[in-house]
């Protein structure tokens, strides 16, 4: 029986539970951008008319959003959980989102910042197609990031 994954306009209650939760990478690039937030001070905060939930059943697999140019999405411990072809399906899933992004406003150059060190999610965004400057930047907490562009 395969899983139901959709993506939802995300509630309040969608970025609680992926602060709560977020992935390893996620959770570890949080903290290298600047130090001592803590994510569910933060992550709520950004819910807007642009953000979305993935979600399988009640369980948020990630948010995000991508207001004013600056596209953002943080993943949860459950994508890990996921088997394999649900994974890819949660891949399709956001990948419809961002080129539906990309057809509604096709002259908007959406970008932001990546840790050098969240392997994962530099893989999920060149399979996405984002580009990455050569430029390293450091964070606040004294860790390299590249901006990216998608």
């Amino acid at each position: 029986m395969a899983l139901i994954i959709e993506k939802v306009k995300a509630t309040q209650g969608d970025l609680y539970a992926a602060a709560a939760d977020l992935s390893r990478g996620d959770l570890t690039e949080f903290h290298s951008l600047q130090s001592g937030r803590n994510p569910l001070d933060v992550i709520p905060k950004y819910l807007d008319e642009t953000t979305h939930a993935i979600k399988c059943g009640s369980l948020v697999l990630a948010v995000g959003g991508h207001a004013q140019g600056v596209i953002w999405f943080v993943t949860t411990n459950v994508v890990e959980m996921l088997p394999k072809g649900e994974r890819f399906r949660f891949y399709r899933i956001l990948k419809d989102h961002l080129r539906g992004i990309k057809e509604a406003a096709p002259d908007v150059s959406r970008t932001n910042f990546v840790s050098d060190e969240n392997y994962a999610h530099i893989r999920l965004l060149e399979s996405l197609g984002a580009r990455f400057s050569e430029v390293h930047y450091m964070s606040p907490a004294g860790f390299r990031f590249r901006q990216f562009w998608i």
